[in-house]
């Protein structure tokens, strides 16, 4: 059972039936595990099946006891029978919507969006869901069709009528985090001019507000990603307070440490390493890595690297060691990735050079291949500082000028350029050293808002 009980307001609207369908499941279970606190709570805001008084000794009192508690069982009996009702028509619903998504995907693409905007087969809102959740787990094995699914998402959104979602607010919060979702694809994918026309309609649409809560604190907390992204630290922190106090209220632990996680990502940009830490063990308590294995291991991976940077590079070591199966169960390209590239950072760190040599090689070339230039580019940095240590100046050149021409071949920061191209006189020089290839590293970091990853046209 929960050590964390539902909020009294929370356990009203369960016995309504107004909550979202995941939220009624994990109140049910928590009763169902025979938590008295809440039952109690339950019980008084239920009508009594009959009334009756007390009676005047203590085995009649037993009696009657035994009576409400009857009363109150029957009662809750149909609630869970409406709950399992309920669950057994959204789980066909979403098998349509599986289905449909299937026989979408294996169209061509040109035909894919001809079939959204005028069949009425596919204006289907568990279609549209599944859209939604294809572009966020795309965007773990492969960013660019995680666009490709994310603006799928959004033309189906469009389709919809409110009455095929339930009702406005059902209709509003679909349509949001489709944009969101598109938005979070784009920055990811470091098309950032892209990803501020997705997050400014995403935006537009959340202040209208007639959206549920929960799905305003999941668009708040893609919301907030965005503005870190900007390095708009400030805006990021209060978009991820008004998403806790959401998830508070909702009981929604799990989310709240996510949002945690965000904020310990907001900390370690601003410098605050032993902040960064603290929130993400608070996230790692709250998260539940049955339910949310792939969060679970983001809250760890984060630690890892906050242990690294701050020279705590045994207990990286140590924690990564203990986490490696969570990224082979998590078997996507993308966290493999991440899980190489970290191998490399603390193979760095204790000194291990050819092992780190390995791992940003393959870091460097898996990025190239999924065209993701930027991260390329870091890993690129991360090799040339292994050959700086290896006493290499032909492959660190090699590396500064391969590096420079990647930036130059796209319509990037003009003060990204220039230290690129200190770095590669430099390195032409032997004169580059570790800490010029950490400073560039943290320039190119710091200025990815400026980026726009898209080839320069020929003038």
């Amino acid at each position: 059972m929960s050590l964390r009980h539902p909020k009294p307001d929370a356990l009203e609207q369960f016995v309504l039936g107004r909550l979202g369908s995941s939220e009624m499941r994990e109140i049910a279970r928590h009763l169902l595990a025979g938590c008295r606190r809440c039952q109690d709570v339950t019980e008084t805001l239920w009508e009594p099946v009959e009334a009756f008084e007390a009676p005047p000794d203590f085995a009649a009192a037993e009696t009657a006891n035994d009576a409400h508690r009857d009363g109150y069982d029957i009662v809750l009996d149909r609630v869970f029978e409406r709950i399992l009702a309920t669950g057994s028509q959204l789980a066909e619903q979403r098998s349509v919507g599986r289905r449909l998504y299937e026989e979408l995907l294996q169209c061509p693409a040109e035909r894919r969006h001809l079939l959204l905007a005028n069949s009425q087969r596919f204006r289907n809102r568990m279609l549209c869901e599944r859209l939604i959740e294809g572009s966020s787990e795309a965007c773990f094995e492969d960013p660019r069709r995680a666009i490709e699914i994310g603006r799928l998402a959004v033309l189906a959104g469009d389709q919809l009528a409110v009455g095929e979602c339930g009702g406005d607010e059902g209709l509003a919060g679909l349509t949001t985090r489709a944009w969101a979702h598109l938005g979070n694809a784009f920055r990811i994918s470091v098309d950032l001019a892209s990803a501020e026309t997705a997050f400014d309609k995403a935006e537009a649409l959340l202040n209208e507000g007639s959206v549920t809560l929960i799905e305003k604190a999941k668009v708040l907390s893609l919301l907030a990603s965005w503005r870190k992204e900007q390095q708009r630290f400030g805006e990021a922190a209060q978009i991820l307070d008004r998403a806790a106090a959401i998830y508070k209220k909702l009981g929604q632990w799990s989310l709240l440490g996510r949002t945690l996680l965000q904020k310990a990502l907001i900390c370690g940009e601003a410098g605050d390493g032993e902040g960064e830490m603290k929130l993400l063990r608070q996230a790692l308590d709250l998260i539940d890595p049955q339910a949310d294995p792939r969060l679970f291991l983001a809250a760890r991976h984060n630690l890892i690297n906050a242990l690294n940077e701050a020279g705590r590079v045994r207990e990286a070591f140590a924690l990564l060691y203990h986490t490696r199966p969570l990224y082979l169960q998590a078997g996507d390209r993308m966290n493999l990735l991440k899980l190489r590239w970290l191998e490399g950072v603390v193979a760095f760190g204790l000194k291990r050079i050819d092992q780190a040599e390995a791992a940003f090689r393959e870091v460097r070339d898996s990025f190239r291949d999924l065209g993701l230039d930027y991260d390329a580019a870091l890993a690129a940095l991360d090799l040339a500082g292994v050959y700086i240590l290896q006493g290499r100046p032909a492959d660190v050149s090699r590396v500064a000028e391969e590096t420079l021409a990647t930036f130059q071949s796209y319509n990037t920061h003009r003060e990204a350029i220039a230290a690129l191209l200190v770095f590669s006189n430099a390195a032409r020089m032997n004169q580059a050293g570790l800490e010029l290839v950490r400073e560039v590293s943290d320039l190119l970091k710091r200025t990815r808002k400026h980026f726009n990853f898209h080839p320069a046209q020929p003038s």
